[in-house]
């Protein structure tokens, strides 16, 4: 499965990025356990590549961890939390999807020709610019997981029948 080590090596590089802000801007950063306006209190959708891994990881814990996990998969809605937040945390935060890796990090995004820097309002109070090491090119990540999406859904697409977008939800109820 060439997409998905292609979509691996990606999360190695966004992990870096991501361990490389946090780190060097730690007095900047409020994202943590438990946040108060923790990004996962969104239930977030994935490509059918993330949607594919997050299954794949979830079939290697074990089947206690599992069933709790499809069962709370199995009641979520797209207006609740995310059905992997549990007491404030992730329960898959190593097999995440890119969208929960990056969320709430600088990210340049380009609309309509204009720049600007999007990121959580509780992270960069104290300083009046994000200085460029700092902010991830939305433009850049999204071409690449689009890319290595295409790639997945050339390989796999006569065996399966996944929508374009799948919510966390539904990843975990894939059986793949």
């Amino acid at each position: 499965m060439k997409a998905l080590r292609n979509y691996h090596r990606l999360i190695d590089q966004v992990d870096i990025d991501c361990r490389r802000i946090q780190e060097g801007y730690a007095g900047q950063i409020a994202c943590e356990k438990g946040c108060a306006g923790n990004c996962c209190r969104i239930h977030l959708s994935g490509f059918p590549i993330e949607a594919v891994s997050l299954a794949i990881a979830l079939k290697k814990l074990p089947r206690k961890m599992v069933r709790h996990i499809r069962r709370k998969a199995g009641q979520a809605n797209s207006f609740g939390p995310c059905p992997l937040l549990e007491e404030g945390a992730c329960l898959m935060y190593a097999a995440r999807l890119m969208i929960c890796r990056t969320h709430g990090l600088p990210m340049r995004i380009e609309y309509r020709g204009k720049q600007s820097i999007g990121f959580c309002q509780k992270n960069f109070r104290k300083l009046d610019s994000v200085p460029d090491d700092a902010v991830f090119d939305l433009g850049w990540l999204n071409n690449n997981l689009t890319a290595i999406n295409q790639m997945f859904i050339n390989e796999f697409s006569d065996r399966m029948g996944l929508s374009p977008r799948l919510s966390i939800g539904e990843a975990l109820l894939l059986d793949f």
